[in-house]
């Protein structure tokens, strides 16, 4: 189980680098608010603070970061990347960056 659960983690982690590196190596397009260069831009020119949340255990994890992320938005925040945390085959957690909202809803 728990080897599928990384297994999991790391494909997802290698299609999005795939996937970047695609956009990346093409032509320079406008930088929409969605794109990942647009996202570094505005981080750079905005307050952000990353979090290590510490759990071996993917479903106290998951609950961990729902939480988290709502505690953060209830201050302004919004998650701006989400980066599980392995080390020696086995998921120790999730790095989190929250990026400081300019306008709060």
């Amino acid at each position: 189980m728990k080897g599928r659960i990384v297994a999991s983690f790391l494909s997802l982690f290698f299609l999005f680098s795939s996937i970047c590196l695609a956009v990346a190596s093409s032509e320079p397009a406008p930088l929409l608010p969605e794109s990942l260069a647009a996202r570094t831009e505005m981080a750079a020119s905005q307050k952000t603070l990353t979090v290590f949340m510490k759990e071996k255990d993917p479903n106290k994890a998951t609950e961990q970061l729902n939480k988290s992320n709502d505690e953060y938005a209830r201050k302004g925040w919004t998650v701006f990347n989400i980066l599980p945390y392995i080390h020696e085959e086995d998921f120790q957690g999730f790095f989190v960056t929250y990026q400081k909202n300019l306008i709060i809803e």
